[in-house]
């Protein structure tokens, strides 16, 4: 047999490429462009490519098996410098590992891996430096060249705003079709997301659980030459099932009327979902994505079993994500990188629940000008005190016999406090609620005199929210409460508009 060669690279400052501004039009671009990088630049130059050979392309991450090493070393020799042309302040990092007939593709794939992070540690020099006395792009420093408003402008950001015209990510998440999408619907400013009522807007980031492990699994199982089309095929079903999860959730949001949609993708690819949206819709798109996800996975990967006697898949896979509320003004890199911090402890709290990690959720309202580094930190500071802990998440996707703190516990008392506030039979029951925030957090014993007082005059709420358990007495604990998420929650819901 003769040798192949798999070649792989990985796409390096992504996030810092697409947050470089917070300006919508130069987001939606920069994503477009990332997103291109390992789909058609890598398929149009590469000589004679086979799709067959496609192992992953991705996120930010290709792997390739080439037949030819002249070929791989044409790729090799060209690509980065394409990739920064394409994409002015991305790097990209290559390895390549020779597979030959004493080379199992498990392994090649294990020691490719070893090589590209070597590489990801070497520094690499700007393509763009430009003299001295050149000019530059106050807002990003590069070289700068004059735009058509008269602006000047570094060559990313030029990029960035031709290729906000593209609609390839929106078509993913929505499902509707390139030729059926009316450009002036899609939102291309914040303001267009976050409408006129409130200037609220959630990021949300939602990430696959254990991908790692499934495929160490995997690469474990099938130690023969099905390995490598079980993998192409697996990164495939897992691209698919995410792209189905994300326009299901986007059905689920009956926005199809709306002059304006709502919300903008920023990343799809792999088991990774990034969007910008309204507030008041992100926790019905969170959970119904996630929710999809579990089921399209168990779809979509039951051939693993089928044909290769693999079960690891046969349940599907689960999936966390992070919610981060912000005002539209609030940096939006530091609002990614709020929502990253959420999912991840949605996934932390998820794994320690059972051997398969369930799906969860994280959420967060930022009502202040900085987030720590640490979001422990940030909660402890913003959520608790000596007398309450308003800290409650996150939720499990669904219920579980030893773990109360779900969405459907959350859903639950989100739609009484709706039903009591169109009511009105209870009084003010979001108001009165308020106030006791207020009390817990400033006084015990006039905290305890509300609580009774509620638990005389409106039983219902006092029953709903377990108010009895949190009259803290001396040397106690604090007791953690769902109210504040509540709360929270129903702030957005006069945000909806169309």
């Amino acid at each position: 047999m003769a040798n192949q060669y798999l070649y792989g690279a990985s796409v390096q400052g992504i996030q810092s490429f697409i947050f470089q501004t917070s300006k919508l039009r130069e987001i939606i671009g920069a994503s477009e462009l990332v997103e291109s990088i390992c789909t058609s630049l890598f398929k149009n130059n590469v000589e004679s490519f086979d799709d067959n050979n496609l192992i992953v392309g991705a996120a930010g991450n290709i792997k390739y098996l080439f037949d030819s090493q002249e070929n791989c070393q044409a790729l090799v020799q060209i690509f980065p410098k394409l990739v920064a042309e394409h994409a002015p302040g991305i790097t990209i990092s290559q390895a390549v590992v020779v597979v030959s007939e004493n080379t199992t593709l498990n392994k090649a794939i294990d020691e490719l891996e070893i090589n590209l992070k070597i590489q990801r540690n070497k520094p690499r020099h700007p393509f763009e430096i430009g003299f001295m006395g050149l000019a530059r792009s106050r807002r990003t420093g590069g070289v700068g060249q004059t735009s058509e408003k008269g602006e000047i402008i570094c060559e990313a950001t030029s990029k960035k705003l031709d290729k906000s015209k593209s609609n390839q990510l929106f078509q993913k998440i929505s499902g509707i079709a390139i030729l059926d999408i009316k450009s002036e619907r899609l939102a291309r400013e914040i303001n267009e997301i976050s409408g006129s009522v409130k200037p609220w807007i959630a990021v949300i980031h939602a990430d696959g659980n254990s991908v790692g492990s499934k495929i160490m699994e995997l690469s474990a199982k099938l130690q023969d030459d099905r390995f490598k089309d079980a993998f192409r095929r697996f990164s495939r079903a897992l691209q698919k099932s995410t792209e189905l999860a994300a326009q299901a959730a986007f059905a689920h949001l009956a926005i199809s009327d709306y002059p304006k949609y709502p919300l903008r993708p920023i990343i799809l690819g792999g088991d990774d979902i990034t969007i910008i949206i309204r507030a008041d819709l992100a926790l019905k798109y969170a959970v119904e994505y996630l929710t999809v996800f579990e089921s399209e996975t168990k779809i979509q990967l039951a051939f693993m079993k089928e044909e290769y006697g693999v079960d690891i898949f046969q349940n599907g896979m689960t999936a966390c994500a992070g919610i981060a509320y912000v005002k539209k003004a609030y940096p939006l890199h530091y609002a990614l990188d709020l929502a990253n911090k959420l999912c991840q402890k949605a996934k932390n709290k998820s794994k320690d629940q059972m051997t398969t990690a369930p799906s969860a959720l994280s959420f967060y309202k930022v009502q202040e000008s900085f987030v720590d580094a640490d979001i422990e930190t940030l909660t402890n500071r913003t959520l608790v005190s000596k007398s309450i802990n308003f800290d409650f998440g996150p939720y499990l996707l669904k219920q579980h016999t030893e773990y109360h703190t779900t969405v459907p516990v959350l859903l639950e008392k989100l739609d009484y406090l709706r039903t009591q506030e169109k009511s009105k039979e209870e009084g003010k029951a979001a108001s009165k609620l308020r106030q006791l925030i207020t009390e817990l957090q400033k006084d015990n014993y006039s905290a305890s005199f509300m609580i009774d007082r509620i638990g005389e005059l409106q039983g219902n709420l006092h029953q709903q929210f377990q108010m009895g358990e949190l009259k803290v007495q001396n040397g106690e604990s604090a007791p953690k409460s769902i109210i504040y998420d509540v709360i929270q929650l129903l702030s957005f819901e006069s945000l909806e508009q169309k």
